[in-house]
């Protein structure tokens, strides 16, 4: 797929001059569209999103003042040039507060307008990097995949190669399976990797929200698009697009999805312009799509484009030996100097871990937090989780009847036990918790206040 040219706007009153712009940019490879004054500039940056705007400031009418302020106002990643016969160092501090990257003098030198144009578009993408690194390292760091399962070994010999493949990749597995980190790792495997991974999870936006995103919006699109904002498809543009709990994608937008895997083109919110990216999709669900497909929830010409290579992630209770390594893994990460007795390993690999690698390690969090000692016991892990293991099986029915016995508290402690559980199992999802326990939202929402569980 040929690669997207930057888009730069000319506005110039001067003909000759604007034809000379467009013919020097035209041929250092960019797109370049030109208007004849201010006006028509402002009607250009209202319809189409530019990199770049190179603009005359004395111009009748709307100014190269008035553009630049305008092309801010609606986009505040395009760089704007100033051109101009009539400078002064006012005008030229004044454009420079205001926000224009650089200042050119008429007449101008072809080498200098080409250095600027360069710079300004450099700079552009490095805040966009830059912009990208934060997030990156507002997400906490990146980490290793941890295993001793050959099952899981397995799926990460192929990893490399499935990186190297321009096809779509579905992820599937239960929740907490770590899906989202096999998704990192194959970005990060291939050529991608210097490139954007950027993850969106499908079920936490609503419909409109998630669109908007996905492809961006220009101004005015819709109440409260102020400005015009990038979707996700362009920010992973060379890179890679991880979209998590594509199950929940609603079914009109799932057709959107499917033009621009087949096109590799959309239009933001509010356009009329197509914008070409060459993104990869790597999808992930914890749902079965081939029901979903016979239900009519997920259409079936979408699940095969993204069911290309499909990767399946084994549940924790089916790799178990993966646990003491989790352990192990979850102390390092916290820097604990503490160790699991082995009858305490042996309990936690015991249970069935419905919640999987998101469990054990809010499950370890939570032990670490109220233990003092520097051995973990079988006593220091919640009762939740010790509930299934034959250690403790039947030790409510233990206690002698009679005198002093209080049915009432024991009942609290296997609600609270039953409450604790699903939470965890369901990764503190607090409606998925509530399915769990066969309770509605609201009943499971008494009960946590009912015991103060935050």
């Amino acid at each position: 797929m040929a690669k997207q040219k930057e888009k730069i706007l000319v506005v110039e009153d001067e003909r000759h001059m604007r034809e000379i712009l467009k013919m020097l940019l035209e041929q250092e490879g960019f797109d370049v569209l030109t208007a004849q004054d201010g006006a028509e500039g402002v009607r250009s940056l209202e319809k189409e999103i530019f990199n770049l705007v190179i603009t005359d400031i004395k111009m009748p009418g709307v100014d190269g003042f008035g553009i630049l302020k305008r092309a801010l106002d609606i986009s505040p990643e395009t760089a704007v040039i100033m051109i101009t016969a009539f400078g002064t160092m006012e005008s030229t501090l004044e454009a420079m507060k205001m926000g224009a990257y650089g200042y050119v003098h008429k007449p101008f030198k072809i080498d200098e307008i080409r250095l600027m144009v360069k710079k300004a578009l450099d700079k552009q993408k490095m805040q966009r990097q830059l912009s990208l690194l934060r997030q990156r390292a507002e997400a906490g760091p990146d980490e290793s995949i941890v295993t001793r399962s050959q099952r899981m070994k397995d799926i990460l010999r192929m990893l490399p190669r499935v990186a190297e493949s321009r096809a779509s990749v579905l992820i599937t597995g239960e929740s907490g399976t770590g899906k989202d980190m096999v998704a990192n790792a194959i970005h990060n495997l291939g050529p991608r990797k210097e490139a954007n991974f950027v993850a969106i999870n499908c079920a936490n936006l609503p419909e409109g929200l998630l669109e908007s995103e996905l492809f961006g919006y220009m101004k005015g699109a819709f109440t409260g698009a102020a400005q015009n904002k990038q979707g996700f498809f362009e920010v992973a543009d060379k890179g890679t697009l991880f979209l998590d709990e594509i199950a929940e994608m609603p079914v009109q937008l799932q057709s959107k999805l499917l033009r621009v895997i087949e096109t590799g083109t959309f239009r933001r919110l509010g356009s009329t312009t197509d914008i070409t990216v060459e993104t990869r999709i790597i999808s992930a669900t914890n749902r079965d799509l081939k029901e979903a497909v016979q239900k009519g929830t997920f259409r079936e010409d979408l699940f095969y484009r993204l069911n290309a290579i499909p990767v399946h992630l084994p549940p924790l209770r089916e790799r178990k030996e993966d646990i003491p390594a989790l352990i192990e893994h979850f102390l390092k990460k916290r820097k604990k100097e503490k160790h699991f007795a082995k009858d305490a390993i042996e309990v936690l690999m015991g249970h069935s871990w419905r919640g999987n690698i998101r469990e054990l390690e809010n499950v370890i969090e939570r032990i670490l937090l109220f233990s003092d000692q520097d051995t973990i016991r079988v006593q220091d892990i919640p009762d939740e989780i010790t509930g299934d293991c034959p250690c403790r099986q039947n030790e409510l029915l233990s206690e002698e009847l009679g005198e002093g016995f209080a049915l009432e508290p024991l009942l609290e402690k296997l609600e609270k036990d039953y409450l604790f559980k699903a939470l965890g199992q369901s990764g503190g999802r607090k409606a998925e918790a509530a399915r769990l326990l066969g309770l509605s939202f609201r009943s499971f929402r008494h009960r946590l206040a009912k015991y103060d569980i935050k």
